[in-house]
């Protein structure tokens, strides 16, 4: 999931929900950095899974 906050300009934040509660903050970037940014939340998504 991605949520954008306006506080910078392009400036996104990456988490996952994990139950009804439990919300992780997985990583965020600007526009330029977002595919890397990306690929490093679905990295560290999975280490949660483990």
């Amino acid at each position: 999931m991605k949520m954008r906050e306006h506080f910078g300009p392009g400036w996104r934040m990456y988490y996952v929900r994990r139950s009804s509660t439990a919300i992780w903050m997985l990583g965020g970037g600007e526009k330029c950095t977002q595919q890397a940014d990306i690929q490093r939340a679905i990295q560290v998504a999975t280490k949660l899974e483990e």
